[in-house]
């Protein structure tokens, strides 16, 4: 019996998936978990994720070093591990660099090993190859959970949450795309962003979630993901998304909310629980983060933002997508 596929959420680039894993056939019966989630399950509780990035399409080389960028890269594929509420066990990594030194493809390489051992991670393998132009980096993470968190177990009535601020990293993007220089905590954002593991594996402890998602191509269209593997509506109340100060203090109000739904490469937790079951001043506490209600789930399809007048309305669009979004480095998710 084939591991079950999930839907995905608007836009060209998932659409695209859609037509390629068509093409896959009959999963093997070890696969519990196939396309259309954060990770692949496999028999035993392993879950496998891989994330590709590529040099002016997720970043520029001029912007920040190549370990940040061998760091964004593996937590790219280890925040893959959070949303799935699995614990990290290693990564397999593979370069493709051009020759003569243009790349310190040691720096990557340790940029990469920092963000494994971050979560307790190893890096366990991986291949070197040289390319003709960009610098590309393919992360494959390996992780374990007897209680994999999919996308498809939200139901209406639940409440929907973030952790953290989001918008900053699109905001340190823009910064640079207009040849400026990011103010120090929206650069940091783009550079370091943090895999939710310990958060993500707290909140399986409690049993307290019903489904989750990181949010790597915005809120707007990661929450569209959900909505559609779990056949739900999904409201999102604008005045309530926690959009970083800093961005707020850079774009003004109306853009970094902007970038706070549609930017991306936040890799926060977007999760959906049963309603008063969260306890913010606990989770605080433990890990240091703020959880912040964004929204609620009920009948029906699609995501809808509320305004502050409470008018709500469809969105159309989901976030980022490589197939529709005009070419540009640093605009992309895992």
């Amino acid at each position: 019996m084939s591991g079950p596929r999930g839907p995905y959420g608007p836009g060209a680039e998932f659409e695209l998936i859609r037509r390629l894993t068509e093409l896959d056939g009959d999963l093997p019966p070890e696969v519990r978990i196939g396309p259309g989630d954060d990770a692949a399950v496999l028999e035993g509780g392993w879950i496998v994720s891989t994330d590709l990035t590529v040099e002016d399409v997720h970043f520029r080389r001029a912007w920040i070093t190549d370990r940040e960028v061998g760091y964004r890269a593996a937590t790219a594929a280890l925040s893959d591990m959070a949303a799935m509420g699995a614990g990290p066990v290693g990564v397999l990594v593979s370069i493709a660099a051009p020759r003569g030194g243009a790349v310190d493809v040691e720096a990557v390489q340790a940029g990469i090993v920092d963000a494994a051992r971050a979560v307790g991670a190893a890096v366990i393998g991986g291949d070197i190859s040289r390319s003709p132009g960009p610098l590309m980096i393919d992360v494959v993470a390996l992780g374990r959970t007897g209680w994999p968190v999919r996308r498809d177990g939200a139901e209406a009535g639940d409440h929907v949450w973030v952790t953290g601020s989001l918008g900053a990293a699109a905001a340190a993007v823009r910064a640079w795309e207009a040849g400026e220089e990011p103010a120090p905590a929206l650069r940091s954002a783009f550079v370091k962003p943090i895999a939710r593991v310990s958060e993500a594996r707290c909140l399986v402890e409690h049993e307290i979630v019903d489904a989750m998602i990181d949010v790597s191509d915005g809120l707007v269209g990661d929450v569209g993901h959900i909505a559609a593997a779990s056949g739900v509506k999904i409201v999102l109340d604008l005045v309530d998304i926690p959009v970083a100060e800093a961005a707020r203090d850079v774009l003004g109000a109306e853009a970094a909310l902007e970038s706070a739904l549609t930017g991306g490469e936040d890799y926060e937790l977007c999760f959906i629980t049963d309603p008063g079951i969260v306890d913010p001043g606990y989770f605080l506490g433990r890990h240091g983060v703020s959880v912040t209600r964004v929204g609620s789930v009920s009948d029906g399809d699609g995501v809808w933002l509320r305004g502050e007048d409470g008018t709500v309305t469809q969105v159309t669009a989901g976030g980022f997508d490589h197939w529709e979004a005009p070419a540009g480095p640093g605009e992309e998710g895992g």
